[in-house]
């Protein structure tokens, strides 16, 4: 019993049972799979061109992610679709121009990145647009960094860490170590520390530029996928995720409802009623269904 896979013009020959992600392996066909062979990615996605009926049926967790994308019956999950017979199958994800990337498809299974749970911190300095366009551009860099110097300082001091930098932002994770609330509590408290520094930097830029900033942060917390972004030198560390979009627009909400740190109901949850807090009026959040209540945080109760 046999495997061809195209567009390679590769044979495997496979035992009953196995998946078409391991006897790609066995035959060196670089199938993708960035999650790992967890059904947690569509990267190992096939297309069955002859011998459906020799594929077992999809097994739930299949099905389900199959579903999100709305493929028809003849697309299967490599690292799920068992053989039961003769079948020819097409790749779907193909890295051709890209030695380095289709040779590691070749190797055992290794998702490219962990889900964790994770507190997750958006910050941005208010106003810096029209800040900037007054000063000289080593000037804005300067600044720049020293808002980054205080940022790696509240972040660190919580067992954090900075994963992007986005112009006047950055995003940090919390990893947690002991559940939700550890994750939630950390981040929470390096953002009123990020705060209160900002605040205090301002009669510096005052002094030195006529005017101050402010910071502004989101928190929220959930399951996010860690892992390396990029390719060769340039690789991060950083996450991605609904948990990663959401804390981003709750950031961005603070404009619109004129708070300083907003956090979600998630983090109110995890946090037990610790957090000095004020609900905001519903708000929509770009990208999300729905309305959403956020809460301006002003302490953590001891």
């Amino acid at each position: 019993m046999s495997v061809r896979f195209l567009p390679d013009e590769a044979v495997a020959d496979v035992l009953p049972g196995d998946t078409l992600l391991e006897a790609a392996r066995r035959a060196g066909v670089p199938l993708a799979s960035a999650c790992g062979g967890e059904a947690a990615c569509t990267t190992c996605r096939v297309i069955v061109t002859e011998g459906e009926g020799s594929l077992a049926a999809p097994p739930p967790e299949e099905a389900a992610v199959l579903a999100t994308i709305g493929v028809d019956a003849a697309v299967r999950l490599g690292c799920r679709a068992r053989v039961l017979g003769p079948v020819t199958v097409r790749r779907l994800v193909i890295y051709e121009d890209d030695e380095a990337a289709t040779s590691r498809w070749r190797q055992a299974p290794a998702p490219m990145g962990r889900e964790r749970m994770a507190g997750v911190l958006f910050a941005d300095l208010r106003g810096f647009t029209a800040f900037s366009e007054a000063l000289l551009p080593y000037d804005v860099l300067h600044v720049l960094n020293r808002f980054y110097a205080l940022a790696e300082g509240a972040v660190g001091r919580h067992g954090g860490r900075i994963a992007t930098y986005m112009g006047d932002g950055f995003m940090a994770l919390f990893l947690a170590e002991e559940g939700a609330g550890d994750a939630a509590l950390r981040a929470v408290r390096a953002g009123f520390d990020l705060v209160a520094a900002v605040d205090a930097w301002k009669p510096s830029l005052t002094t030195l530029h006529g005017r101050a900033l402010g910071a502004t942060v989101g928190v929220h917390v959930g399951p996010a996928v860690v892992g390396y972004l990029g390719h060769g030198d340039s690789r991060i560390v950083t996450a991605v995720g609904d948990t990663v979009n959401t804390a981003a627009r709750i950031e961005h909400a603070n404009r619109s409802l004129g708070t300083d740190m907003l956090v979600s109901e998630a983090v109110m949850r995890a946090l037990a009623g610790r957090l000095k807090a004020a609900a905001q009026q519903p708000t929509a959040l770009p990208g999300k269904s729905g309305v959403h209540v956020l809460y301006a945080v002003t302490g953590v109760a001891p």
